[in-house]
């Protein structure tokens, strides 16, 4: 607990104001790379409810972290590598993961979290590139952790940042289902023009493993689908003979 606790605190000093973090860092210069990747900000608010599940240990929430600072990035530039500097101000971590979070709102036209330059797979960095496609993996991912986050937040007694949590969780797991269903298993994403990925339309990749395997661990998949979906994984891409 004492390392996971440090490691939060470290964590939340390597986010921009604007509520992205670096993807990664260097220590101890902290050079580091900014990018457009959208799930890397929600880390810390999933892990940070996570060590309060597991420890009860509030004290964290106060925790004091700066800011880096940074030119913006561009949206048409992939990444950016340079040493930040370090604000003079600082928030509680509580504050980071809000700030995390009420970036990551952000949604396209099917109502589903913004892809940007890629989610969990570095290899779909030209998914979202334009900023208009759109992740239904992040979208459980997010519904998960708004929810365990809503709980953050009533403890905190901000009975605003609550029914924001829950509002937002309500409507993307809505919309996962109007929109991220494909008919025997949850698509993938949505490129800017607005093509699915991770469908039975296209000619690759027309089933990924994690929107299957997220439908049923974040909880916000139909259980029938969600089952539905896990046997389409397994006939799919389990290669038993091979191991």
């Amino acid at each position: 607990p004492d390392l996971t606790r440090r490691q939060i605190v470290r964590a939340a000093a390597h986010q921009f104001r604007e509520g992205d973090v670096l993807h990664w860092w260097h220590p101890p210069s902290g050079r580091g790379v900014r990018t457009h990747f959208s799930d890397d900000r929600v880390w810390l608010p999933y892990c940070v409810s996570h060590y309060l599940t597991v420890t009860e240990d509030m004290s964290v929430l106060d925790e004091l972290a700066p800011f880096v600072e940074g030119a913006a990035l561009p949206p048409e530039r992939e990444a950016m590598y340079f040493e930040p500097a370090i604000s003079d101000d600082k928030a509680t971590v509580y504050e980071h993961c809000a700030r995390a979070l009420d970036i990551s709102m952000a949604v396209g036209q099917h109502g589903l979290p913004l892809m940007r330059g890629g989610d969990w797979n570095d290899g779909m960095d030209r998914v979202g590139m334009h900023g208009q496609g759109e992740s239904i993996w992040l979208g459980f991912f997010l519904y998960d952790v708004l929810m365990q986050f809503t709980e953050v937040a009533r403890l905190r007694g901000d009975g605003a940042f609550v029914l924001r949590c829950q509002q937002e969780a309500a409507q993307v797991r809505h919309n996962i289902e109007q929109h991220g269903w494909d008919g025997d298993w949850y698509r993938r994403a949505y490129f800017d023009d607005g093509t699915p990925l991770g469908s039975a339309s296209n000619a690759e990749c027309q089933i990924d493993s994690i929107a299957q395997s997220w439908s049923v661990l974040s909880g916000a998949g139909d259980r029938t689908r969600a089952r539905q979906a896990m046997e389409a994984l397994d006939a799919r891409l389990v290669r038993r003979d091979q191991g």
